[in-house]
């Protein structure tokens, strides 16, 4: 993790494998993308009208069901970070130097999945 990122409010025993984070922009809500060694999380922010929900789990991707990543121009300002899953497809939306880092992040963290 390099210096110019933000803290996470994780406790440090789970952020130990944090690879990156980045925002990412769907359907106009942001949400934070989180790549670790072992899974990929991305937190959704609160909408006003969940505000008496209780909170749930983020989404969470283990990377080994990962089958492919690629990084896709989408318009002038952003790129699609395109994850082939054994369940489907997720797509991320982001600015595009911090979409390919994500991609970057992902293929390193297939290429050297961590051990047991």
């Amino acid at each position: 993790m390099t210096s110019d990122q933000p803290p996470t409010d994780e406790p440090d025993g789970d952020a130990s494998g944090l690879l990156i984070e980045a925002l990412s922009r769907e359907d106009g809500k942001n949400s934070t993308v989180r790549v670790y060694s072992d899974r990929i999380e991305w937190i959704k922010q609160v909408s006003i009208s969940s505000v008496g929900r209780p909170a749930s789990d983020p989404p969470l991707i283990p990377m080994r069901s990962v089958l492919a990543v690629k990084a896709k121009r989408d318009g002038p300002l952003f790129s699609k970070v395109l994850l082939r899953t054994a369940t489907g497809q997720v797509v991320f939306r982001m600015p595009h130097e911090q979409a390919f880092q994500v991609r970057d992040a992902i293929e390193t963290a297939l290429a050297d999945p961590p051990r047991a």
